[in-house]
């Protein structure tokens, strides 16, 4: 039995398997990149506040690459936010709406910063839920807080992609 695992941990590292967001390196090998604001092309207000706050964060903490200004980059990573919709998917007796679903679609490019160069280029969507409330002020809320974990969760596939460069 322990022959066999010895036996599938060096197959798989030795074909160069690793875990999805592990890659290690961002394409064409950039160590100092520059996150631009990303747009919005919703009516959402602060959607792009959110992404763009949450990208940086991910990319924050890595050994293996410095966020600069766009005067030291090696790459920028910019991106669109391309839609974002909130729609009620379950309803109660009467007709009452009890849960929306939130989807955002954002298309995000990196480009070298000295010859313009496209080194990785994606589309990513994410969805979430929320609850329904008689309360519009803590519906609305609810909805804030579902926009936040769209961000994040983007941010971290976004990342992901980039250093398996799908």
């Amino acid at each position: 039995m322990r022959l066999m695992l010895l036996l599938v941990v060096l197959l798989l590292s030795a074909c160069g398997y690793h875990f999805p967001g592990q890659g290690g390196a961002l394409p064409g090998g950039v160590k100092r990149i520059h996150i631009a604001m990303f747009d919005n092309l919703t009516r959402e207000s602060l959607l792009e506040n959110r992404l763009t706050s949450e990208i940086i964060d991910i990319f924050s903490g890595r050994a293996n690459l410095r966020q600069v200004a766009i005067e030291e980059a090696e790459a920028e990573l910019t991106g669109r936010i391309l839609s974002y919709d909130s729609r009620s998917i379950s309803y109660q007796q009467g007709d009452q709406i009890s849960k929306y679903r939130v989807d955002m679609v954002v298309a995000v490019r990196l480009q070298r910063t000295d010859n313009q160069a496209l080194l990785w280029e994606g589309t990513v969507r994410w969805q979430t839920e929320y609850d329904a409330a008689a309360d519009k002020m803590l519906q609305r809320d609810d909805e804030r807080r579902a926009q936040d974990e769209l961000a994040r969760r983007l941010a971290e596939e976004i990342y992901s992609r980039l250093l398996d460069d799908f």
